[in-house]
């Protein structure tokens, strides 16, 4: 918890020049509430509506980390995308004709406009970039446009070794992945940790294109990324991770720094 924005940003590039590896990939999450879980969308959504709680409302352990829980959170989602939703005909033509997977581009344009999203809402992606500064826009701010605000409250940027996490790039594509969370393994939370997505091949989407993002699969729904990384640290006596708690006091300081380098509302968020 820096108590200045400089050392805010000296302890950021210490934790990233700390990653591992001689080709280290670093990666950044910010939250404008420190206090949030690491959960995606889908569960932040799921939990309220079945459970009666507002938003960010802690459920109890006894049934948030119960294996009925990950099943129910499963089978909702599966339900979602295959039988409620899919890729359009022309996103799976792309991936005939330039190896396009339709179903990372199908979920990474409901990542990147959620207004667009159907009734159930969410995806079991986190957004990760691979842009320092990107982070520290969603560190210091909440919302967007008319409602867009410095908030009062204690931030964060998380940094994450991907090179630490082991063998958790995929090059297999999303679709095959939601094949396999149909398997018993996966609905008995058997093979539940965190992948990571950023496929080669991708379409030009200019949000993405300006924010980089990248995006850990949330597996098992028990557990948020945080508490799943935490347990593979202390079983492999390794860091993967780090949060950098922006206090509400630097948060004008942060605004200041992203204005005068031109990470505007209208360079994250184009249209």
């Amino acid at each position: 918890m820096p108590t200045s924005f400089r050392n805010f940003l000296v302890e950021l590039d210490h934790a990233a020049a700390a990653c591992e590896g001689a080709d280290p990939a670093t990666f950044f999450r910010g939250q404008s509430n420190y206090e949030w879980p690491l959960d995606s969308s889908f569960v932040r959504f799921a939990i309220p509506r079945l459970f009666g709680l507002s938003a960010y409302q802690m459920l109890s352990k006894s049934i948030r980390q119960s294996k009925e829980f990950h099943r129910t959170i499963s089978s909702l989602l599966l339900l979602k995308f295959g039988t409620l939703s899919k890729p359009s005909d022309e996103a799976v033509n792309t991936e005939k004709s330039h190896n396009i997977d339709p179903w990372y581009e199908f979920l990474k344009n409901l990542q990147q406009y959620p207004e667009k999203d159907s009734f159930i809402k969410g995806t079991f992606l986190i957004d990760w970039t691979g842009k320092r500064d990107i982070a520290l826009y969603f560190a210091t701010f909440d919302g967007r446009g008319s409602s867009r605000e410095i908030t009062n409250m204690h931030g964060a940027v998380w940094v994450l070794d991907a090179v630490a996490t082991g063998k958790t790039w995929q090059t297999n594509k999303l679709g095959e992945l939601l094949q396999l969370m149909a398997s018993p393994e996966h609905f008995n939370a058997e093979k539940t940790f965190p992948l990571i997505y950023h496929p080669k091949n991708q379409t030009h989407q200019p949000r993405a294109v300006n924010q980089m993002p990248v995006y850990v699969a949330q597996m098992d729904y028990r557990y948020d990324l945080a508490d799943l990384w935490a347990a593979y640290e202390n079983k492999k006596k390794k860091r993967l991770f780090i949060t950098i708690i922006m206090t509400e006091n630097l948060k004008s300081d942060s605004a200041r720094y992203l204005e005068k380098n031109g990470l505007v509302e209208e360079l994250v968020y184009p249209e």
